[in-house]
């Protein structure tokens, strides 16, 4: 009974991390704490759909795994895959009757149907915990949670295509959207339920995991994005949700170690732990690395690529590839405050030979390039003239140091080559490198 109680509490608190994560970035608009429980209960309750059918519906004809290929394909599609997607958007569908005129923005719609499928995680999680011990609580903490999230967000997708932007045959996207999550949910189960990949089904199914992470990261940027409270003043702190996703995920490795040694030598337990991070820890790593990354661009419809979130760099220098996570490495929250508004850019070095001096700047807009490179563009002022300035890039310093007395953004002065350009990007055709400098409120 007490072992119960504590996977009830460690699933709950599973669940909670992801609350707060969707907390941290609703930047825009915030949501009730009355609202999030009632969506996570709604979630868990839309477990007992999934038992209805299988007593009621499937009874004696339910699809059993038996090695066929086709068989236990399409018994992780069919009765996997989409028999929970079904369950977890009927409680978002729920949700959304009872408090429509809540859901203002695309993030509302994503959070609320990330909630249900949450509250849907945490009863698999205690029923899982209970028959499997707490060795696996890491690993369902980060690998089946966020895929559950995923899966139900591809519908909540669908749904943001159609209210937020003008898509032809709105309808039937929601309906390809929901087979697409339910096939996203089945080919995860099926690589661990195939019995020919036994072996080394778990190996695909990370791989797979690790994409999925990629277009859910574009999904929650284009939705932030396009939100109608959209404003550059509002930023998401990327460092502080990377090291509170980073505290809770320890918590949740100290909590297993904990309960292992309920049942287990000090010695058994700390080598479980020790594989336990090693193993999920760098999905952990990952995971959260590229969910606390965001290019927050007005207005921008990133596409959907299946890519792994890290890429390898090579340093010719030292002949030798490092592993980085893919998006901005750099805290926009330093950056964007200079949105639309005037600064000062003061060169780093004292004997700059480009800007020589302070001078006052404007910034006007915030580009990305077909390398998701973020720049920004800005107004450099000649004299005392407001009318006589000259166009220029600005790109964060992505390496340290890139703060000035830890409070002020370093950035890298390019100049654009062509005289002509203008603030709109497509004017823009070359530009170089000319100095580091930094950007220092007028205040």
């Amino acid at each position: 009974m007490l072992l119960i109680l504590a996977y009830s509490l460690i699933s709950l608190f599973i669940a909670w991390i992801w609350v707060d994560y969707f907390r941290l970035i609703d930047i825009h608009h915030k949501n009730s704490f009355f609202h999030v429980v009632t969506a996570f209960l709604l979630g868990g309750g839309s477990v007992f759909i999934v038992f209805g059918f299988h007593d009621y519906v499937l009874n004696g004809h339910a699809l059993e795994i038996n090695g066929n290929i086709l068989n236990d394909l399409a018994f992780a599609i069919f009765q996997v895959g989409m028999l929970e997607e079904f369950s977890k958007i009927f409680a978002f569908f729920i949700f959304f009757l009872l408090f429509r005129s809540h859901l203002k923005e695309p993030i509302d719609y994503l959070m609320y149907v990330s909630i249900c499928a949450l509250g849907f995680s945490a009863v698999e999680h205690v029923t899982y915990f209970s028959r499997s011990g707490p060795e696996i609580i890491n690993g369902r903490a980060i690998l089946s949670t966020v895929g559950h999230m995923f899966d139900t967000s591809i519908i909540a997708y669908g749904l943001i295509l159609f209210r937020f932007k003008s898509e032809k045959n709105s309808f039937l996207t929601i309906l390809v959207c929901f087979l697409l999550a339910s096939l996203a949910h089945g080919i995860y189960d099926f690589f661990l339920m195939y019995p020919p990949l036994h072996q080394v089904g778990w190996l695909f199914t990370i791989l797979y995991f690790l994409v999925t992470i990629s277009v859910f990261a574009v999904i929650l940027n284009n939705s932030i994005n396009n939100s109608p409270f959209f404003s550059y003043k509002e930023i998401i702190d990327s460092s502080f949700v990377f090291k509170r996703l980073f505290i809770y995920y320890c918590i949740i490795f100290g909590a297993q170690f904990l309960l292992t040694l309920l049942d287990h030598s000090l010695e058994w337990s700390i080598e479980s732990i020790a594989l336990s991070v090693v193993f999920s820890g760098v999905i952990v790593i990952l995971t959260i690395g590229r969910l606390s990354r965001f290019n927050l661009i007005k207005g921008r419809w990133e596409k959907i690529k299946l890519e792994f979130p890290f890429k390898f760099n090579s340093d010719s220098a030292q002949s030798r590839s490092r592993v980085s996570i893919k998006g901005e490495n750099f805290n926009e929250a330093h950056i964007n405050p200079f949105m639309e508004t005037y600064f000062y850019l003061k060169p780093i070095s004292q004997q700059s030979r480009y800007l020589q001096v302070k001078k006052l700047a404007y910034m006007e807009h915030k580009v990305v390039s077909k390398k998701n490179e973020v720049f920004y563009i800005i107004r450099i002022y000649e004299g005392d003239k407001m009318s006589n300035y000259t166009i220029h890039l600005l790109r964060a310093k992505l390496t340290y140091p890139n703060m000035a007395n830890d409070k002020y953004p370093i950035a890298a002065l390019l100049r654009v080559e062509n005289p002509q350009a203008t603030s709109d990007a497509k004017s823009i055709k070359k530009y170089a490198f000319k100095e580091y400098a930094v950007l220092l409120p007028m205040g």
